[in-house]
């Protein structure tokens, strides 16, 4: 049995990845991007990046849904969550991080919760099960309020935070948002603490927590608490809302319990059903359905997830969806998943199941809503990880989805598969796709729901570490959707009127892109172009970016547009990227984004390449029109070594060379020099080294 504090073999998986499967019939288009590390906010292996996933409504009220990504092993698990807002050109770096503290699982569940404090915008809670306070491992949730997010830690950030009751609850183990329970109009949320102590040993508890105006209680004196039923239950490891599930006008919660013993035999599991109320009052503590498998339940852990899935069957009541991921109806381990219809009266032991392909697949380990994401019928679908999935290589993962209304299956393999794809070809085998699954929303803002996969133990970019990355799925043909991972256009501060640094990465391997070519489109006020000019056009020039060469680590590219770059008033720039793979194909990119914002104010720049060098580097310099400016080389000790240039600034960017000599006409030294620029908006200098 798995248990909250252990590092169990699917629990290690630190990337999200989401899949194409291949023919997907009569459904809508399909195509992947990817969420992972990047170098300003890096990974390393064991941070789990995408152990948790979720997808939240509008933020930023642009048309479009918001993307958060749990990351709880960073920083030897103190954790880390980052938010995307939605877009058609999705950046690598995050819009918005938050960071946990003293080893605190920060990020290890995450649920989008509605308006829980009136502020009218959607909000989100996160979990930190470890979090001590004034007992180890007593947990907690951080709330934070949609009109109000600004990166930090989250300790400083979150506009709410609830502890646990006692230490060793683990509280925060599990969170979902639980509609309206009380029916005071106002959403509400609930938190599992599987290893709560309050009826026996790890029996388990969850705790209902009541939105109000300003700001929720955080004394869980007010919530409504449900617990296990007997020691080891582990009741609180997974909750869901539930929606009208017993077919009343009261929202309902379910919570998962799979260590219980009472439904099935040992480690069976069960899921427990709560009717909310329609009068503000508060709920009774009593279940109103339990449930356990329909299969032979012994160790299959059934209720390990839990999830409410909509319409599922096309009638009036929502439906519930439970993961029982160690079930042996058909095979060791294989798994299973259940859906029970709303009903007055549900039918225990569930009305659809689906089995695990093979042995060890632990399908049923994650589930998650995602409307009618195929674009086939309008029935609500479920989407269903299975990490221990050995095809195409041990632990490598996959993710299915079980249409909505679909009959009985014997066997997944008859389900919508989606393979692992990994961020890096060939490296399937233990990343455990699949340990999460999430609906995206309409991220890509195109009228069409998209959806994620975790493969928290996959390589990721842009060192290759074990840290863990998301694939998005979605229906876009743009660029979010296609050869290109991410793009980045960004003013260069300081650096002169409309110089440009844009970096991107696309899903083609470095090795397999012969030549890329980059427009640069400056268009006014009324979308008009007035202004196009190739400013690239070539192979990439390996090595570190500098002023105007397409350069490539190896990972991502970047060109230092030099400009200079003038819009319109209330115009934009963008840039349209085209690349010719060595094979021959023709990578349609599409026109994208330019900078945000005002451009910097027009500035003194220095620049050398190459650098280091050994015997001339190449120097570029650039001054206002007019403005008069000199560019000399200075030792370490501030001694003049060798005079460049005097002269007045046009605007332009300047070129002059040094063939590493001093005034005297001698080779300098192997050492460190510095060149200077000087005008009358001061001074810029550049570090160079000679290596002779």
């Amino acid at each position: 049995m798995f248990r909250p504090k252990q590092r169990n073999r699917c629990a290690g998986m630190a990337r999200v990845a989401v899949f194409l499967a291949g023919a997907l019939g009569a459904g809508v288009a399909q195509a992947d991007s990817y969420f992972c590390a990047t170098a300003d906010f890096p990974g390393v292996a064991n941070d789990e990046f995408g152990a948790s996933i979720r997808e939240l409504e509008d933020i930023n009220a642009d048309g479009r849904g918001e993307f958060l990504a749990g990351e709880p092993g960073w920083t030897t698990d103190d954790g880390r969550v980052q938010l995307w807002f939605g877009a058609v050109l999705r950046t690598a770096t995050p819009d918005r991080v938050w960071t946990g503290a003293g080893d605190e699982r920060f990020g290890a569940s995450l649920a989008n919760i509605g308006d829980v404090n009136g502020g009218g915008k959607p909000d989100f809670a996160v979990g930190a099960p470890l979090a001590d306070l004034s007992g180890t491992d007593r947990g907690r949730v951080y709330v934070f309020y949609g009109e109000s997010l600004t990166s930090g830690t989250a300790a400083a950030r979150a506009d709410l935070i609830i502890e646990g009751q006692n230490g060793g609850d683990n509280f925060g183990w599990s969170v979902s948002a639980a509609g309206d329970f009380d029916g005071d109009n106002r959403a509400d949320f609930i938190v599992g603490a599987p290893l709560n102590d309050n009826v026996a040993g790890n029996a388990g508890a969850a705790y209902v927590i009541y939105g109000a105006a300003g700001d929720p209680s955080t004394d869980l004196a007010d919530a409504t608490v449900l617990t296990g039923e007997i020691a080891g239950d582990l009741f609180g490891w997974s909750v869901s809302d539930a929606g009208n599930f017993l077919a009343g006008s009261e929202d309902c919660v379910a919570v998962g319990a799979p260590s219980n013993n009472t439904h099935g035999g040992m480690d069976g599991g069960a899921v427990y059903v709560y009717s909310g109320r329609t009068d503000g009052g508060a709920p009774n503590t009593v279940a109103d359905f339990e449930t356990g498998s329909g299969a032979t339940a012994a160790a299959s852990q059934f209720g390990f997830a839990v999830r409410n899935v909509g319409r599922w069957n096309a009638d009036a009541t929502d439906d519930l969806a439970v993961g029982a991921p160690y079930s042996n109806a058909a095979a060791s381990a294989a798994g299973r998943v259940e859906i029970t219809f709303g009903a007055a009266s549900p039918t225990s032991g569930g009305d659809r199941y689906a089995n695990g392909e093979a042995a060890g697949d632990h399908f049923g380990w994650s589930l998650a809503r995602v409307h009618d994401v195929l674009g086939t019928d309008g029935a609500e679908d479920l989407l269903i990880g299975a990490p221990g999935s050995n095809a195409p290589a041990a632990d490598a993962g996959r993710a299915y989805v079980f249409r909505g209304g679909l009959a009985s299956q014997a066997t997944a393999a008859n389900l919508d598969i989606f393979p692992n794809v990994p961020l890096r070809a060939g490296t399937e085998a233990g990343d455990l796709y699949g340990t999460s699954v999430a609906s995206a929303g309409d991220f890509d803002g195109d009228g069409q729901w998209d959806f994620a996969v975790g493969a928290p133990a996959g390589s990721s970019e842009p060192t290759g570490a074990l840290s863990g990355f998301v694939r998005l799925v979605h229906s876009s043909t743009g660029p979010v959707a296609g050869a290109l991972q991410s793009w980045r256009a960004e003013w260069v501060s300081g650096a002169g009127v409309g110089q440009i640094d844009l970096t991107f990465a696309l899903s083609e391997p470095v090795s397999g892109i012969a030549r890329l070519e980059l427009t640069r489109l400056v268009r006014d006020a009324q979308g008009r172009l007035r202004d196009q000019v190739t400013v690239w056009s070539g192979p990439s020039v390996a090595g570190d970016a500098h002023v105007g060469t397409l350069a490539c680590d190896g990972r991502a590219y970047r060109y230092l547009d030099p400009g200079p770059v003038v819009a319109p008033e209330g115009g934009a720039v963008s840039y349209v990227v085209a690349a010719t793979t060595t094979d021959g194909r023709e990578l349609p990119l599409g026109e994208l984004a330019g900078p945000s914002g005002s451009r910097p104010v027009f500035g003194l720049a220095v620049w050398a390449f190459p650098n280091p060098a050994s015997t001339s580097t190449m120097l570029s310099f650039r001054a206002l029109p007019g403005d008069e400016v000199a560019v000399n080389i200075f030792d370490v000790r501030g001694r003049l070594v060798r005079h460049l240039y005097e002269g007045r600034g046009t605007g332009a960017w300047g070129q002059a060379s040094w063939d590493g000599l001093d005034v005297s006409g001698r080779p300098v030294a192997t050492g460190v020099y510095f060149l200077c620029a000087h005008s009358s908006e001061g001074t810029r200098s550049l570090r160079l080294t000679m290596v002779r």
